[in-house]
């Protein structure tokens, strides 16, 4: 989003919601892109959020399937364990909105850049842990990860 705000100066506008869309100034075309990492439910909302008078609205759905099918597996995950656990750079849009997701839905989501982040009280009584990744999080820190539950699950 940064690339493109960046090139539209003035007359670019972010929003995360249809709420924020009501704030816009009045526009006679819009053109709306959706960040990738955007659910399509959020994409809609915002959408559907922008006053019909407003004239022509042109929406370019940029998300990324990829990215929607991941979210949506790690929301069936998230429904499943008692804890959850997303891998990933803390500045990736894509690895904070799958712990967006997966928060609403499992209140223990923590999200962990590598297997130093863990917290061993997390996992205090509990049965089953889940873990998702980011796109970009390379498999030797999801696997870190991983034994690194196991270990200390096998100590409790």
């Amino acid at each position: 989003m940064q690339g493109i705000v960046s090139y539209g100066g003035d007359k670019v506008f972010v929003v995360g919601s249809g709420d924020e869309v009501k704030k816009l100034p009045k526009m006679n075309k819009i053109g709306v892109v959706a960040q990738t990492t955007q659910s399509f439910e959020n994409l809609k909302n915002v959408v559907s959020g922008m006053p019909a008078a407003r004239g022509e609205i042109r929406v370019f759905n940029t998300i990324c399937d990829a990215t929607a099918v991941r979210q949506e597996e790690a929301k069936e995950l998230a429904c499943q364990v008692d804890c959850m656990l997303v891998v990933g750079g803390f500045n990736s849009a894509n690895t904070r909105r799958l712990a967006e997701v997966c928060a609403e839905l499992q209140p223990r989501t923590h999200h962990i850049e590598t297997a130093a982040g863990i917290d061993p009280t997390w996992f205090a009584g509990l049965g089953r842990v889940g873990v998702t990744a980011g796109a970009s999080t390379p498999k030797w820190i999801i696997d870190e990860v991983v034994a690194r539950i196991e270990e200390l699950i096998k100590s409790h």
